[in-house]
């Protein structure tokens, strides 16, 4: 990458940092790592038509139902995303379509009986790898991981730019 502007080049400065790799690289690879051990398992339980999105929608289903709109805020997905793995769920018999009670209008998405035990299988794995992580880490660094990834969720909306500082200078 050629700079004309005397400045060190960007995406050397974007990998290059006093840890091994950027934070951000090393949290995404670890949410891979779940995703993964979670995609194994289900198909070793026999669960093949399915992955670990798939999974996460299911997770944010209500027993009695929700809405499409109330999954794409649980789920942080665009509607279009979350339709199409919910529709899959559907298609697969995981989860039922039907009219809201409360608003013809409106429809829920309700877990059938087949929802409800790949939802406990996902229980199961999901808990066997945070044993693992406690076999690995410990129980306490686990908990102190866990709230200061929630810390980051919880503030992170909220605060400006980070580096708004920096201004794009003409060229």
């Amino acid at each position: 990458m050629t700079n004309q502007s005397g400045q060190p080049e960007i995406v050397k400065d974007l990998t290059t940092s006093s840890w091994e790799r950027p934070l951000g690289d090393v949290m995404r690879e670890a949410q891979r790592a779940l995703v993964v051990h979670l995609e194994q398992a289900l198909r070793a339980a026999g669960y093949d038509d399915v992955g670990a999105a798939h999974a996460s929608v299911l997770a944010t289903v209500d027993p009695d139902g929700t809405r499409l709109a109330t999954l794409v805020d649980r789920g942080g997905r665009t509607k279009q995303a979350t339709a199409e793995l919910a529709g899959h769920l559907v298609d697969r018999g995981y989860l039922t379509l039907g009219p809201d009670p409360t608003d013809r209008r409106a429809k829920l998405y309700v877990p059938t009986p087949d929802g409800r035990r790949l939802l406990g299988a996902c229980r199961v794995v999901v808990d066997a790898y945070e044993a693992w992580l406690d076999g690995i880490l410990g129980a306490d660094a686990v908990a102190a991981l866990r709230h200061s990834l929630n810390e980051i969720i919880r503030h992170g909306p909220d605060q400006p730019a980070i580096g708004a500082h920096w201004r794009r200078t003409a060229r």
